[in-house]
């Protein structure tokens, strides 16, 4: 059911989907969890969420965490990228860490699509999202749209 979109253990294809493949399993499982309930919302994940008891999500999102880390193969641009370290620094990385590989706070974003980490940081600046992690992301709502895209290229950029 994943690999469709998330490709062949989680190494995503695409620029707009995430990988999930060597994700921290507690956010895996929390993000499944929050469509299921539909405090996350993208249609598709919100319907095949609906499909998982507790247990498969558990089995899921670990078999997820499992899986080696492979880097999106999108593009970015070192230039735009080197704007956005010390706006990682002073905003980001107390929960994903300079280095984007996340921690206890939030999940790994270093090598990740730059057009999904757009879409994300914009999404939970709009309040478009409204999960249980939505509360910690306010800190992007004073970002403006140079300094979403820095940050977009400089952790896709991490590899």
């Amino acid at each position: 059911t994943c690999a469709g979109c998330h490709g062949t253990a989680g190494a995503s294809p695409g620029s707009t989907i995430p990988i999930l493949g060597g994700q921290h399993a507690r956010y895996l499982a929390d993000a499944l969890r929050a469509y299921k309930t539909g405090e996350r919302e993208f249609y598709v994940m919100n319907i095949i969420a609906q499909a998982f008891d507790e247990g498969q999500i558990g089995a899921i999102s670990h078999w997820f965490s499992s899986q080696p880390w492979i880097d999106s193969a999108t593009p970015n641009r070192a230039s735009v990228a080197g704007i956005g370290e010390p706006i990682a620094g002073a905003k980001c990385a107390q929960c994903h860490g300079l280095d984007g590989r996340g921690g206890e706070f939030g999940p790994r974003i270093a090598g990740q699509p730059v057009t999904y980490l757009n879409k994300v940081i914009r999404e939970y600046k709009g309040g478009k999202r409204n999960n249980a992690g939505a509360v910690l992301m306010m800190i992007v709502r004073d970002l403006s749209d140079r300094d979403i895209e820095a940050l977009s290229h400089y952790y896709s950029r991490l590899r």
